[in-house]
């Protein structure tokens, strides 16, 4: 079980692009993504955050359309080639620029090994996997958040039981 000890009154941890980042949670869970340094079974932890919806979401969301519609069509009269890449998810522009250091009352290493950023469905959602699972005896975790390599100033302790 965990409970935050501290963490901004309104759980906003950064802003990028006009868009509030809120901290949305964090779990330690073997659900993480199979890479070659992970030991099968191995549990690790994912912080999750949320782009806040207002008025700058849905502005960004309806230029996205507006966008695919655009390439789609590109793609449909002129071939894959000439139309390149889909247009990038808005909300993976805005989140992937904000992240994540953890440390603990023991000094890990807490390195992040995965992540996934925007989806259909969950466009304004962002996960980060960190590895290891902290060791047993570490009473806290304290999270602090960076925009583009740079502390926000916010930060969230989580109380381990």
């Amino acid at each position: 079980m965990t409970s935050i000890v501290w963490a901004p009154a309104d759980l906003i941890i950064a802003s990028n692009q006009g868009v509030a980042v809120r901290f949305a949670g964090v779990e330690v869970t073997d659900n993480i993504p199979e890479h070659m340094w992970r030991v099968p079974g191995e549990r690790g932890i994912r912080v999750h955050l949320a782009g806040v919806r207002g008025e700058v979401t849905m502005e960004l969301d309806a230029a996205h359309s507006i966008a695919l519609e655009a390439w789609v069509a590109e793609r449909k009269a002129h071939g894959r080639e000439t139309a390149g890449r889909a247009p990038v998810m808005t909300g993976e522009t805005v989140l992937t620029p904000v992240q994540v250091v953890i440390s603990d009352n023991h000094d890990t290493e807490y390195k992040r090994v995965a992540g996934k950023v925007a989806g259909t469905g969950n466009e304004w959602d962002a996960s980060w996997v960190f590895l290891p699972e902290p060791p047993a005896g570490v009473k806290h975790l304290s999270l602090e958040f960076t925009l583009h390599g740079e502390l926000t100033g916010k930060s969230v302790r989580i109380q381990l039981d």
